[in-house]
């Protein structure tokens, strides 16, 4: 199995927040995967044969898996009889409604915040790539976006209260025990903590809190990268 993922100058540190949650997925099923890292200008032709312009990829024998999302529902169908990534349909529905409902509410604004960080850990080629390709959908020079983060960085934090609210009454989104949704919201945290050292959250919050058990799964996979923040 071999997984295709994002990474900067530093080829051992994958940032993506989708890989992430593949990363995540893969172990909770009890699998590994070899990790492939890719810069940004490196991904188009080397993905092209999954049909992919992103990553993740996941190559697993013959069977080739683009989409952090599509690579979660074949682990699940491919490997059932290894622990459940949504403990059933609903679940699945479920983690489905997040995928898609963090994307306005938590990723647009975090990127907004973490875009000079992501910048400056890429190489000069990918940093040429990277401010002609993501200037446009900001709004303003990589620059300028170094200097004016804070409102998104508040935009983000207030958006985080339904997630606060729910860890008041269980340890994991999923539950009393991790499962896709955990994933999905980790690989965001993940993406902050590998590129930036900016404070997105407080050490007495229950997300705070929520990251630190996220970080010891699976013999401390997500603990062991990045600074923590």
């Amino acid at each position: 199995m071999k997984l295709y993922e994002l990474v900067g100058r530093n080829k051992e540190k994958g940032f993506s927040p989708y890989v992430w949650r593949t990363k995540m997925a893969i172990a909770h099923k009890g699998l590994e995967a070899e990790t492939i890292p890719l810069t940004f200008t490196e991904i188009k032709d080397a993905v092209d044969f999954a049909g992919s312009k992103t990553v993740p990829v996941l190559v697993d024998g013959d069977h080739k898996v683009k989409d952090s999302w599509d690579i979660a529902c074949y682990l699940e169908e491919v490997y059932p009889d290894q622990p459940s990534l949504f403990g059933g349909s609903i679940g699945k529905g479920q983690a489905k409604l997040l995928n898609f409902q963090i994307v306005k509410s938590l990723l647009m604004p975090l990127f907004r915040v973490l875009v000079a960080d992501i910048h400056d850990i890429l190489d000069e080629d990918d940093q040429a790539y990277f401010c002609l390709t993501r200037e446009p959908r900001i709004g303003c020079s990589i620059e300028e976006a170094r200097n004016t983060y804070r409102p998104a960085l508040e935009l983000f934090q207030e958006n985080l209260w339904p997630y606060i609210q729910c860890l008041k009454t269980q340890k994991f989104f999923s539950g009393e025990a991790p499962a896709y949704s955990d994933y999905i919201l980790y690989g965001m945290f993940q993406w902050s903590r590998i590129v930036s050292t900016k404070n997105i959250i407080n050490q007495d919050d229950l997300l705070f809190e929520w990251r630190t058990r996220m970080d010891q799964l699976y013999d401390g996979l997500g603990g062991k990268v990045g600074l923590i923040n």
